[in-house]
């Protein structure tokens, strides 16, 4: 049974308070449903609309984990693609380029040698953003040789995905990932700014409130369809995926797949990562989180955290980059999860 909590309605109000978002939405539970939800401020400041649990989000960075990724462990379990694969099985016209020899495990780690961003304003479509990368020296390492954040791993994981089943990005989350995780309320951007919608503000090259459109450049150019961003969601929804994850009951994918998630991918380098999630390490999320819980952040203001030793999860949505981004949002996280994992909102 969903109940709402006053320590959390009230948490989050301090963080409105605070000037961390104008508003926000935050939802606690396990594989067994929620236990907490509360909203609090504004979705929409300059039209005064306040927030509900129903706003939706952009969710910008958990697009990577949620539907990305998601969608290239089941194409895995179903024998579409293999992540040993190197990029130019799937993007030919990459052969003979380095960056045709980085395997897809690689994209999902962010070990691909890949420097972190790369735009234009003159890119307008997915065809125009693949020929100015194709035209751009973006490998900063060889392949395997180190961890860096990279979008770039997820635009070029979502082509090949593309490429492998000949089918667009929206209707492989939609089979892959919305449909079998209950997700009703989720798809890829932009959405109509007439819908209940989080506004966010475009500080960089449109100057301008968004209201349903992708914040995230690539995003915006590839009309959500960009792999690294794009997703438009509600905190229910994320509570759904969250269920389904910590379930492993084959929902999304088998429950060895999930398992295999929680291990560092990446021994090797100072930085620990599973595929297409981060894991948990020193204060992130929080110093009280099992090192193989799994999580993500979004720029936007959102993260989603889950905890299989300790069946938990936290989706924290706001829409903090309306207001910008030295907020202090990464501390209202940490103790956010630190008091999820203290039990304070069960």
């Amino acid at each position: 049974m969903t109940r709402s909590d006053d320590s959390l309605e009230a948490f989050l109000t301090r963080g409105l308070d605070d000037g961390v978002y104008p508003g926000g939405v935050a939802v606690v539970g396990t594989a067994d449903g929620i236990d907490r939800v509360a909203t609090a401020g504004r979705r929409d400041p300059e039209r005064d609309a306040p927030t509900t649990r129903s706003t939706v989000f952009d969710a910008a960075s958990l697009t990577k984990p949620v539907v990305t990724a998601t969608t290239a462990l089941a194409l895995v379990e179903s024998g579409d693609i293999a992540l040993s694969d190197e990029l130019r099985r799937h993007v030919p016209e990459l052969a003979g380029h380095r960056r045709g020899e980085i395997r897809l495990d690689q994209l999902l780690t962010h070990s691909s040698g890949l420097q972190p961003y790369a735009f234009s304003e003159s890119w307008s479509s997915a065809s125009e953003v693949f020929a100015g990368l194709r035209d751009r020296s973006l490998l900063d390492a060889d392949p395997g040789e180190r961890h860096e954040y990279s979008c770039l791993n997820f635009v070029y994981l979502a082509e090949a995905l593309r490429r492998a089943t000949s089918r667009p990005l929206d209707e492989l989350a939609q089979t892959r990932v919305f449909d079998p995780a209950g997700m009703d309320a989720s798809r890829l951007g932009p959405v109509s700014d007439e819908e209940n919608v989080a506004a966010t503000y475009d500080r960089d090259y449109r100057d301008r409130t968004l209201r349903g459109q992708v914040h995230d450049p690539l995003g915006w150019a590839m009309d959500g369809h960009s792999g690294n961003a794009g997703l438009f969601t509600t905190a229910d929804d994320l509570a759904a995926f969250a269920r389904a994850y910590l379930a492993a009951d084959g929902t999304l994918f088998s429950a060895a797949t999930v398992d295999r998630l929680r291990d560092d991918w990446l021994p090797d380098c100072e930085e620990r990562h599973s595929l297409g999630w981060r894991l948990a390490d020193g204060t992130y999320p929080a110093p009280n989180w099992s090192r193989s819980g799994l999580g993500h952040t979004g720029y936007t203001g959102t993260s989603l955290w889950l905890d299989h030793d300790r069946d938990r999860f936290a989706v924290l949505l706001t829409n903090q980059v309306h207001d910008g981004t030295e907020t202090g949002l990464v501390r209202f996280r940490e103790r956010f999860h630190a008091m999820v994992a203290a039990g304070r909102f069960d």
